[in-house]
């Protein structure tokens, strides 16, 4: 199968898988995507094609939601826990 390239930014870089199915993600892709030591990467198969992304923060987005939201309505923690176990608030959809 022979591949196209589109341009000179989407030229392939070659790489050597070890024996427990490791390869190092070229230097100017991990700087280009932020990928940096520890970074999780979600990875994904499509056939032939393995596609890895960094991990959304999903809980560090909810946190950073629910810290924005007690600053805007003044609410603090001990309050918020303690209205969350008594089940005294009440849910709204919003349009």
């Amino acid at each position: 199968m022979e591949v196209k390239i589109i341009s000179k930014n989407y030229r392939p870089k070659k790489v050597r898988v070890r024996s427990k199915g490791q390869f190092t993600i070229p230097f100017e892709f991990r700087e280009k995507i932020g990928i940096r030591e520890d970074t999780v990467l979600d990875v994904y198969n499509f056939g032939k094609v393995i596609i890895a992304t960094p991990e959304k923060p999903v809980v560090k987005e909810l946190a950073a939601a629910v810290r924005e939201g007690m600053e805007e309505y003044k609410v603090n923690l001990d309050d918020l826990l303690a209205e969350l176990r008594e089940g005294r608030h009440e849910y709204s959809k919003e349009d």
